[in-house]
């Protein structure tokens, strides 16, 4: 049978024990660039040597 809930905290911290604690910022590089046909910004990784723009459809290269 399970056991009876009697409201006392548990002794562990939840969860499968798998998860990291990750910044959300860790291992990202992301850069804003702005399209040169309509000027959008756009933010894209920077190891990319180019991007299509939202807005316009328009091939940049960087």
């Amino acid at each position: 049978m399970a056991e009876e809930k009697t409201g006392k905290k548990p002794e562990k911290e939840g969860g499968s024990g798998a998860e990291k604690e990750v910044s959300e910022a860790g291992g990202r590089h992301r850069a804003v660039y702005t399209c040169f046909a309509d000027g959008a910004s756009n933010i894209v990784n920077s190891n990319w040597s180019w991007f299509t723009c939202w807005r316009c459809g328009a091939l940049n290269y960087m």
